[in-house]
């Protein structure tokens, strides 16, 4: 068996007839390919390894967030090669080619509900939106890298099958996701019309929310130290909870991007406004190839 990767991108997608009780693989046709893919994925790491259950895999968050999964192009030997004594091939080798996908990651926009409170165990995502997506804009607590206001956006969902593991596709799919990042800057900021300023003659772009490159992550403690490689910064201000029984932490990174125009580079250097002695690591394009 031989197996070559490629990836695939899914933005957001209308996925109100997914069952949370029901396999990927019984979901309903309309669902987007690219995300049945993806939910295979997190259903054999999370729910059959981890032990998460099923209907807390999928969430609301789904929706909103855009997925990358990566695909192993997978040839297997059907039928073997026949040879008689002398060598002469009787029956030739037959295989098949199919795509099987063998890791997902997803990133998710802001805005996001209140930080994960220290100690507390939550029964899915601490930061799953409720019926009402998104969330609404809200003033959050402040911790080390965040100062409670700036819009944030969050990778989260890595997962990887096990028989592909110590391969590096964990980072292929973290810098495909901050690459796409930081190339579609603007992606998920709201406009005028978005927030429904446009009714009341608001035509000024001051106030409305803007990504201005910090991403976060919230990791499971026993793989930190990997997202540590990858350019986040362990927050110690948010604490440790527990997603499903398992610690978690919570991680930044900041982002740069030529693609930012002045309004969205403003604040950059990763400074807390309340701490200036705190500064996240500034990863350009450039600088990737020293980190990945």
């Amino acid at each position: 068996m031989t197996a070559t990767p490629f990836i695939a991108f899914q933005g957001p997608s209308n996925l109100d007839g997914y069952g949370r009780q029901v396999k990927a693989s019984k979901q309903p046709s309309d669902i987007p390919k690219t995300f049945l893919d993806a939910m295979e994925v997190r259903e054999q790491v999370y729910v059959e390894e981890q032990g998460v259950p099923l209907e807390n895999e999928f969430d609301s968050d789904d929706t909103r967030a855009c997925h990358w999964v990566i695909y192993a192009s997978v040839n297997t030997v059907t039928e073997p090669e026949e040879r008689d004594d002398d060598g002469n091939i009787l029956r030739r080798k037959k295989s098949v080619t199919k795509s099987q996908p063998i890791g997902t990651i997803r990133l998710v926009p802001f805005p996001h509900p209140p930080h994960p409170k220290p100690g507390v165990s939550y029964a899915a995502d601490a930061l799953e939106t409720g019926p009402s997506n998104p969330p609404p804009y809200i003033v959050d607590r402040e911790t080390t890298y965040h100062d409670g206001k700036e819009p944030y956006i969050k990778l989260g969902r890595l997962a990887v099958l096990k028989e592909f593991r110590g391969c590096g596709l964990a980072k292929f799919l973290v810098n495909a996701a901050i690459n796409w990042a930081q190339d579609n800057p603007t992606y998920f900021n709201p406009s005028i019309r978005n927030l429904g300023m446009d009714k009341i003659g608001a035509s000024i772009l001051e106030g409305i929310p803007a990504w201005k490159g910090l991403m976060c992550v919230h990791a499971q403690e026993q793989v930190a130290k990997a997202w540590e490689k990858w350019g986040f910064k362990l927050d110690e201000g948010m604490g440790i909870w527990f997603e499903e029984g398992i610690p978690h932490v919570g991680m930044f990174q900041r982002l740069d991007s030529p693609n930012m125009d002045y309004s969205t580079r403003l604040g950059r250097s990763g400074l807390h406004p309340s701490s200036s002695h705190v500064e996240l690591n500034v990863i350009t394009p450039e600088a990737k190839t020293l980190f990945w």
